[in-house]
């Protein structure tokens, strides 16, 4: 698989990446470092344990990391959970009852974009 079919799996933004990146090579070295990455297992720690703030904090890091490295169903999954994780000035998120759905999402996207990664990485 190459870079091309890996984000073409997942609707990603490649040229948008090589944009900002430059390389193959430099793409393939964050894309390893993604699986490094814990914000994911944090967001669902989190969720399960109703640390919403927390929630909100991992879903966050995990929609910046999905812009920067073009893993857009990532990025707008995220986006919309830490939209509606989003606490007010009282502590309340602003959307909770959409949670579920968006968390739910979010693991559909990072699923995917983990599994074209891995392929990749892997041949």
């Amino acid at each position: 698989m190459s870079l091309e079919s890996c984000y073409e799996q997942f609707g990603g933004d490649l040229e948008g990446v090589r944009g900002r990146l430059l390389t193959d090579e430099r793409i393939k070295k964050f894309m390893s470092i993604f699986l490094q990455d814990t914000s994911y297992q944090l967001l669902l720690d989190s969720w399960e344990s109703g640390n919403t703030a927390e929630a909100f904090r991992a879903a966050h890091t995990m929609k910046g990391t999905g812009r920067d490295l073009g893993f857009t169903p990532l990025y707008e999954a995220s986006a919309a959970l830490a939209d509606a994780l989003r606490l007010d000035e009282s502590g309340t998120p602003a959307n909770r009852d959409a949670a579920p759905a968006l968390l739910e999402q979010t693991k559909q996207a990072y699923e995917l974009v983990i599994g074209a990664i891995t392929s990749e990485l892997n041949r």
